[in-house]
């Protein structure tokens, strides 16, 4: 190191080996970035990523799935670690760098900037929402055809439709109040996930608020279209369950539209836009 770099060290300007969380102000400056970014990216780009964004929630939703309906594995256990191991699949989305719609709303930063238009945001969130939906189709019918579905005596059957029997269960009030709770937790993940500087502090950052979600029964859009999607195409008889709500193609689309309309709220209002004026704006008067 040149007497320069040394006397930078000593004075703390530069460091070696920093390992330090950024400050909250530079997260926010770096997902104000990353937001303009992603929504600027050609149409076929959004789309490939938006499509392994769906795959790979979905991954983690069948991962969660199979905890709760392997016979030799208890309620109890399966509902702690059901969520965790459906929070991988959002890991892998995020630290390989697909599009999933509830967190390209923290996108909404942007548009409080001006830096971006609201029509511009709208058509990123539009084509990652439609590209999610199309993925989570995709890992489904893969599941379906390869025979693994019906295992288990039919328990993967009979869970996929209760826990989307559940979640179609509430009025859209509740539903969009549900869909906001959800957001902001994955959207806080991913706050805490930008403060890191490795993949192990990313992973464990994200791990928690993501698993909060579904222990919570809170819901979010992309995460609810493998578990939808599987109640559909199996509903053909093979199971006889007392359900609390029905899984059709119509309270499935209503669900989505609720849902999708709180995490637009929950992470573009209560995250980016509060942090926006906290971080961002602020900085503009100082």
């Amino acid at each position: 190191m040149s007497d320069n770099s040394e006397k930078e060290v000593k004075k703390g300007r530069i460091s070696s080996f920093d390992l330090d969380a950024y400050e909250p102000d530079k997260i926010a400056e770096k997902v104000l970035h990353v937001g303009i970014k992603k929504t600027n990216y050609p149409a076929y780009k959004t789309i490939t990523l938006g499509l392994m964004g769906g795959v790979f929630i979905s991954f983690g939703a069948l991962y969660e799935l199979y905890m709760y309906s392997h016979p030799e594995i208890s309620a109890g256990t399966a509902a702690v670690l059901g969520p965790f191991f459906y929070a991988v699949g959002y890991i892998m989305a995020f630290i390989s760098g697909a599009e999933v719609f509830t967190t390209n709303n923290l996108s909404a930063m942007g548009w409080a900037s001006g830096k971006l238009s609201l029509v511009e945001i709208s058509r990123n969130w539009t084509i990652v929402l439609a590209a999610n939906i199309v993925g989570a189709m995709f890992v489904v019918a893969m599941f379906y055809f390869s025979g693994l579905v019906f295992q288990f005596d039919n328990a993967f059957v009979d869970t996929a439709k209760s826990l989307s029997a559940y979640k179609l269960s509430f009025n859209p009030v509740e539903t969009t109040i549900i869909g906001i709770f959800g957001n902001m937790f994955i959207c806080a993940g991913l706050w805490l996930a930008m403060a890191g500087r490795t993949v192990t502090d990313k992973f464990i950052a994200l791990l928690v608020p993501v698993a909060a979600v579904p222990a919570l029964n809170f819901q979010h859009s992309t995460g609810s279209m493998f578990h939808f999607f599987l109640a559909l195409v199996t509903e053909t008889g093979e199971v006889d369950l007392e359900l609390p709500s029905e899984v059709t193609f119509w309270t499935v689309t209503g669900n989505l539209f609720f849902v999708s309309l709180g995490n637009i709220i929950g992470g573009g209002l209560f995250i980016a836009i509060i942090y926006y004026f906290v971080f961002i704006r602020e900085t503009r008067f100082d």
